[in-house]
């Protein structure tokens, strides 16, 4: 509705702006003049000369009139939509016939009409006994056929009332398919490519199917493909044909190929180019002096006696770069590529053994995809890095290997190569103009002598994951390495700085971080080296009225107290004396460490297990370093914690109990040395402990109790205690 009126206003000589502002053309001042508005269900015109229309308000009926009658918008529906359908060669086979006119004519000038190219006819239709040429990929998967036309007797194809179709798109064939809708396919493959498996014969293309089809039935040692049009060369996948002899037979006029030919390092033939009228092919020639020219050409590609001229490098990027990672390296070759002065102490990671200290390692495995830094940023290796990095493969596989036939083995490489890096290149000039250039009896390979810290343990690394896993063994090997410096720290009950360890920051590793962080506040109960040293100074005080009043004689001034610490280190393990709790204010007047400081010490607990916790994720990780997971958070790689403390507690159990191998009668033949127990405390200090931790402390310091005594202790302990100490006192 509103671009009716809007077409309305325009035909009276109004103009409507995007925002519905409606202008008039001023013929004295030749300039426009607002004139009104555009609203949804009305006009407004702020002007009063807007004939044929009235100032002020106008309805859409004012403006179209009342004979104007409103057409409903009825959108307009969509075609359907392409159908995808995937077909089988057996639906090729038993929608089609052998029988079609191309093969006829075949037979009709006493040639073998058996193709290996699988081609049949038309069953019915406007292009019954029409030819079908199967397009088949290198994987051997049915695509789609092409149908062209012939002229049984000539065999020239008809052009005027037929025109090529598709067996995907053929209606006949839909319909005994049962397939209805349109089909759309996009073949990306050359005509006769399946051929190629499982042989190494020579590669000839042509355009049309027809030639390649006439061509191979009269040599057959060579596999000839056809691109189906002058101009699918340049955009048929042809990665399979990077390592076979490949040559190009254009049709005339076909100039484009010659420098697809010359880009990918393939022999062009000249012959027709040269010789042949325009459009020609290779067929059109069988019987004359040009064919017999070129029949000579195809028996000496036949015998491998034509190759492309190694004119240069010629190189270049793939149009499809998928690959990081692309060594040198080639399994099963029977090279070494290897050698290094690796010594000392080594962690085994799960894919490398990483060393502590770096070695000398002298490789042919290059990885040739790895960009350069250049200026600060990363950029594409040029064709002079590509050559450095051949030229250091080759002559280090020359000093690894002085009784192989290199040459023989480093075309391999190229082939490799080819296949499977983000280049192309010309193998021949390389083979044949560089190789010869590095194959001299100086072969100094000193300035290939880097320094490393691993080797791989495995050789089923991916190539693409290689840095990756290396990266993840090295992050093991540091993490391994801080666990082991920490663990024994753990016992001293002193505060511990991350720097202790040689851990700079909390984002170098803030597994082990976390670690440190958790026993300085669940254990120790202090943030910060400045908290802890507040509160040793406030222990020392504490240590000093224990030792003054062991001097005095009346013990009846001071009262039971219980502390967390009680000695010269802060010991989540201890505590208590025999003395009354000096205020918060007396111990303020005598350390002046804040009141704050101060009340966190005396109603300070460790957290739960803390300690335990701890010390049971280091041992385990220490034994077990690979169990460690791996994430990158933040643009770095840190550890990640994979299994509870129960299953590692567990685990440590189970390997404890295997590594007993004396009976326990040979593992306890000695005296005991029972200075350093647990049990070897103070009685204040036993009094804090668990029932079960103060019977055995009973029992340790009173060798002479009865069993009846044992089990009124065991029912409760700290009332045997308290009678003990009645009786003393009394």
């Amino acid at each position: 509705m509103r671009n009716t009126i809007i077409e309305k206003l325009t035909s009276c000589g109004f103009k409507v702006s995007n925002a519905g502002i409606i202008y008039k053309q001023s013929t004295k001042q030749n300039s426009k003049e607002k004139a009104g508005v555009l609203n949804d269900f009305s006009v407004y015109f702020y002007a009063q000369n807007v004939a044929p229309f009235k100032p002020g308000l106008n309805t859409f009926k004012d403006i179209l009139g009342t004979n104007y009658t409103y057409t409903p918008y009825i959108p307009q529906t969509k075609a359907k939509e392409p159908v995808s359908h995937t077909f089988t060669f057996s639906d090729y086979k038993k929608t089609t016939k052998a029988k079609n006119h191309f093969t006829t004519y075949l037979k009709s000038q006493n040639k073998d009409a058996v193709s290996v190219y699988d081609i049949r006819g038309i069953k019915s239709g406007y292009l019954e006994n029409a030819t079908l040429y199967p397009y088949i990929n290198f994987d051997n998967e049915f695509q789609t056929a092409k149908i062209v036309k012939y002229n049984s007797k000539t065999g020239k194809r008809i052009k005027d009332t037929y025109s090529n179709s598709w067996f995907h798109a053929y209606k006949p064939i839909k319909q005994q398919l049962e397939i209805s809708g349109k089909i759309t396919k996009s073949i990306n493959c050359f005509f006769g490519e399946h051929l190629l498996t499982g042989n190494n014969k020579p590669v000839v293309i042509v355009e049309a199917e027809k030639t390649a089809v006439i061509l191979s039935l009269m040599f057959t040692e060579i596999v000839f493909l056809a691109t189906g049009g002058i101009n699918k060369l340049k955009t048929l996948d042809y990665s399979f044909l990077l390592n076979r002899n490949v040559s190009l037979y254009p049709d005339n006029n076909a100039k484009e190929w010659f420098d697809i030919g010359k880009k990918r390092n393939w022999y062009v033939s000249e012959i027709l180019e040269n010789k042949g009228t325009p459009g020609s092919d290779a067929a059109d020639y069988l019987d004359t002096e040009i064919g017999v020219e070129i029949a000579t050409e195809l028996n000496a590609i036949t015998h491998k006696e034509i190759k492309n001229k190694p004119t240069g490098l010629n190189f270049s990027f793939k149009a499809k770069q998928s690959k990081r990672y692309c060594s040198t390296i080639i399994k099963d070759i029977g090279l070494n590529y290897y050698i290094d002065s690796a010594k000392g102490v080594n962690f085994t990671g799960t894919n490398f053994k990483i060393y502590e200290n770096s070695f000398n390692v002298l490789t042919a495995g290059i990885d040739v995809n790895k960009w350069q830094r250049k200026d600060g940023k990363l950029c594409k290796p040029t064709a002079e890095i590509f050559i450095e990095r051949l030229e250091q493969c080759f002559r280090v596989l020359k000093a690894l290997n002085s009784d192989a036939d290199i040459k023989t083995a480093f075309n391999k490489v190229l082939n490799h190569l080819l296949e499977n890096s983000n280049y192309l290149f010309n193998r021949d000039y390389i083979n044949n103009v560089l190789v010869s250039q590095w194959n001299n009896n100086s072969n100094d390979v000193s300035e290939y002598i880097k320094t490393r810290n691993y080797r791989v343990l495995t050789g089923n690394i991916n190539e693409s994951d290689f840095v990756s896993l290396l990266n993840n063994d090295r992050k093991a090997f540091k993490t391994n390495q801080l666990l082991i410096k920490l663990q024994p720290l753990l016992k001293e009950n002193k505060y511990i700085k991350p720097i202790d360890i040689g851990l700079t920051s909390k984002q170098s590793n803030e597994f082990i971080y976390n670690l440190i962080k958790d026993y300085n506040t669940k254990v120790l109960g202090c943030s910060t080296i400045n908290n802890y040293n507040k509160k040793l100074k406030v222990n020392e005080y504490f240590n000093f009225i224990v030792s003054v009043s062991n001097q005095l004689n009346n013990s009846k001034l001071f009262k039971k107290f219980c502390t967390t610490y009680n000695s010269i280190y802060i010991d989540c393990k201890k505590s208590g004396t025999n003395l009354e709790i000096p205020s918060i204010q007396t111990i303020y007047d005598n350390t002046l460490i804040d009141k704050h400081t101060i009340r966190e010490y005396l109603n300070f607990k460790p957290t739960g297990n803390a300690l335990s916790n701890i010390e049971t994720v280091v041992d385990y990780y220490i034994s077990n370093p690979n169990d460690i997971d791996f994430v990158r958070a933040d643009k770095r790689i840190q550890p990640v914690s994979k299994i509870s403390l129960k299953d590692m507690r567990e685990k440590l159990k189970s390997t404890s109990t295997q590594m007993k191998t004396e009976t326990t009668a040979d593992a306890f033949n000695y005296e005991l040395d029972l200075t350093d127990s647990v049990l070897n405390v103070e009685q204040s200090i036993a009094m804090q402990k668990s029932d079960a931790f103060l019977y055995s402390w009973i029992l340790y310091h009173n060798d002479n109790l009865s069993d009846y005594d044992k089990f009124n202790i065991k029912i409760n302990p700290l009332q045997y205690l308290l009678n003990v100490d009645v009786k003393i006192s009394a």
